[in-house]
This record gives C-alpha cells, structure tokens and sequence, in this order.
C-alpha cells in the first residue's frame, strides 16, 4: 500500500472525505503546517514519546513520521507511529505543545486528553472500510481538539484586551472535573463538544 494513500500531502492537506466531513466541526482554525518522515532512532529520544517507547510499543519495523500543527503563537508537534500492517492497530499519536510552555501528556491532563481521542477512541475515526483514512482523520481531529484547546483556556480574568484564541467551538461545558478536562468529544448530530 503506497504511503500517499493514507497520509496527508507533501502541501500538508489534510485531504477528509465526504463520507468522513460529518466526524469534524465545519471551521477548523488550527492547521497541519509540517509533515516529514521520521526514523526509529529520533522517535525514540522524544521526551513526549517516552510512554509509547517504554512500554514497548515502538519497534524498528515501524513507519515513523512527523507532523507540527498551528494555531495562532501555538505549535503542536505530533510524533507518529504508524504499523506497516496499518489501519490495524491504530497509529499511535503523541502530542508536545509549545505554548506558555512545554505541555505533554505527562504534564498536562488535557494534551492527555487529546491523545486519548486519537488513539484510544480510534474506531470512530476509521472512515469508509478499509479504514485507510484513519490517519487523516486522527491528525483532522487532534487540529478541532487543538482549536477547544485553546479557545476554552482560562486566561488571567484581571488583564483587559482581545483574546489571541475567540471562541468559535460550541461546548456544552468549558471543563469538568477536578483536572479541569476540557470537551474533545464532537457531537456531529448536534455541532458540539462534549465530555465522554
């Protein structure tokens, strides 16, 4: 199976099929910027792919790739396992935000969060049989988490002016929760995000 088939292109367009369009909201703001091939041996020594690495999820034989998603000031690197028996398992995605700081899944309850949407719930982001748009989608889906990410911070109530990220995504609640967990789930029957 040629890799064009399932990954975005060299112009980083993430290319949703109609069948697909219904699983993201209609304005994403956030946008896959770079896309590159990765190796083993610099995926390994990523500090945000340690949890992957140490649980011996990674193995030489696997396809390695690199993505930087933006929005605004910040940039979210995404480090890519990708099986050669791929769409099963599920490519494994693991998040570093730059933004007021290094966040990962290690750091910050939320970018957890966000890779538990593309990872764990990955079924249903499959797309039509045999599931070769699941990669695209998962990369789609981790830009709408980036956009709820950052419109539904809580930025300093006392400083006065515009904010870098308005609002734009429909939520039922801003964050749940102890940890403050924002909504990642999208509703497509009703245009919002949700809790799981």
């Amino acid at each position: 199976l040629p890799l064009c088939s399932f990954c975005p292109t060299e112009h980083c367009i993430l290319p949703v099929s109609a069948e697909s369009q219904p699983l993201f909201p209609a304005k994403m703001v956030s946008r896959l910027m770079q896309w590159t091939a990765s190796t083993y041996d610099e995926y390994k020594v990523l500090p945000y792919t340690r949890p992957v690495v140490e649980a011996g999820l990674a193995q030489e034989s696997d396809l390695y790739f690199s993505a930087l998603i933006e929005r605004g000031t910040a940039k979210l690197r995404v480090a890519v396992l990708l099986s050669p028996s791929f769409p099963s398992p599920a490519p494994i995605l693991s998040l570093c935000l730059s933004w007021n700081g290094e966040r990962s899944s290690q750091t910050d309850d939320n970018i957890r969060a966000i890779e538990s949407e593309v990872c764990v719930h990955a079924g249903e982001l499959m797309g039509p049989k045999p599931g070769y748009e699941l990669l695209t989608n998962q990369l789609a889906r981790i830009c709408a988490c980036l956009d709820v990410y950052l419109e539904t911070w809580s930025p300093d109530v006392s400083v006065e002016g515009p904010r870098e990220f308005p609002r734009d995504k429909m939520c039922l609640r801003l964050s749940r929760g102890p940890n403050r967990l924002k909504p990642f789930k999208y509703n497509p029957r009703q245009g919002f995000f949700t809790h799981r």
